[in-house]
């Protein structure tokens, strides 16, 4: 439906009120020693005992299982989730085995994954919902419980997954296109040092550079690898193949990951921090300040030759940083 004037996304708006990360942080976390990857329990490295449930999931399978888990045992009646549509990224509450196992592995694009709280609270009248999500979708929820809005309170558990930066979809197909992919050829995406198109077994690696130009503008200032205030966080930072790194950050989280434990749901190896997830957390963060710094002697007046020269950087990157937003592909 149209927007109304109501004043309901702007209040619930986080990106408007930074300095509350910290108390929010504090309210949920608790307040600690940081590291770069945020404050947590534990950090460990994880894989999925299920078999059926790896074959269909990107790397360890942490993420599906433990929705599975959440479900079968009833302290979950349905989640958040991005599943697919070809390759396009879709949001949808997944009440069901089924409907969870369709969200496994990872997609790319901008979702509005908190477009569907309403859907789950409202319309299927659930009290227990997690939801999976980046770190920016868990920030805002994080907001909406701090400001007490009654449609946050059924939300119980937050996972988040690690994200170095997101592609807008119809940037990415026409890249892809380009190399002489359709993206219903592809089997999955994988991107580390490098943007990889896995294709019949086989993978076409790109440059990351490659696919600067399909960043969306938020993502450049963005500090947060790690979902630094989820209840858990995920991703693939620090892991070899067929594992995921598993960051334990709150009381809610921990309880239900050492349930999974002694249930052998999964199989873990406490690591600690490690340096890998930590350097990537940095890079992100570091890239987040140049790139604000570069919008405010924008603001002041300097041309992109002058902030080049002040920063010690490329008129290039000067000029992807204040463009930001991708290309719209019809």
């Amino acid at each position: 439906m149209d927007c109304v004037g109501c004043s309901i996304c702007y209040d619930a708006c986080y990106m408007l009120r930074h300095n509350l990360i910290k108390d929010i942080e504090g309210e949920t976390i608790g307040r600690g020693k940081r590291e770069s990857i945020g404050l947590y329990r534990r950090v460990v490295v994880a894989r999925t005992m299920n078999s059926g449930i790896a074959d269909s999931c990107q790397d360890g399978g942490v993420v599906t299982a433990l929705l599975l888990y959440g479900l079968d045992s009833g302290i979950m009646d349905g989640a958040l989730v991005v599943g697919r549509d070809g390759w396009a990224p879709t949001a949808y509450v997944a009440r069901t085995r089924e409907e969870i196992l369709g969200a496994a592995g990872t997609k790319f694009g901008v979702v509005p994954v908190l477009s569907t709280l309403r859907e789950a609270v409202v319309e299927h009248g659930l009290s227990r919902v997690w939801m999976v999500g980046s770190p920016c979708h868990v920030q805002s929820m994080r907001y909406l419980k701090h400001k007490g809005l009654p449609l946050a309170t059924p939300m119980k558990l937050m996972i988040g997954l690690f994200c170095r930066e997101n592609y807008e979809y119809g940037c990415m197909e026409e890249i892809v296109r380009t190399h002489g992919v359709e993206m219903s050829q592809v089997d999955r995406f994988e991107v580390h040092d490098a943007f990889k198109i896995c294709v019949d077994g086989e993978n076409l690696s790109l440059p990351i550079t490659e696919m600067k130009n399909c960043v969306p503008r938020h993502c450049l200032v963005c500090r947060d690898f790690a979902a630094e205030l989820a209840d858990i966080a995920v991703g693939s930072g620090g892991t070899s193949g067929g594992q995921s790194t598993v960051v334990i950050r709150t009381a809610e989280g921990e309880k239900v990951f050492a349930a999974m434990e002694e249930l052998g749901l999964i199989k873990t190896e406490d690591t600690g921090y490690t340096p890998d997830i930590g350097e990537i957390a940095e890079r992100k963060s570091e890239k987040a300040k140049q790139t604000q710094e570069i919008i405010r002697l924008s603001e002041k007046g300097l041309d992109r030759r002058e902030i080049s020269a002040r920063l010690g950087i490329t008129e290039e990157r000067v000029s992807h940083r204040l463009e930001g937003v991708c290309r719209r592909v019809s």
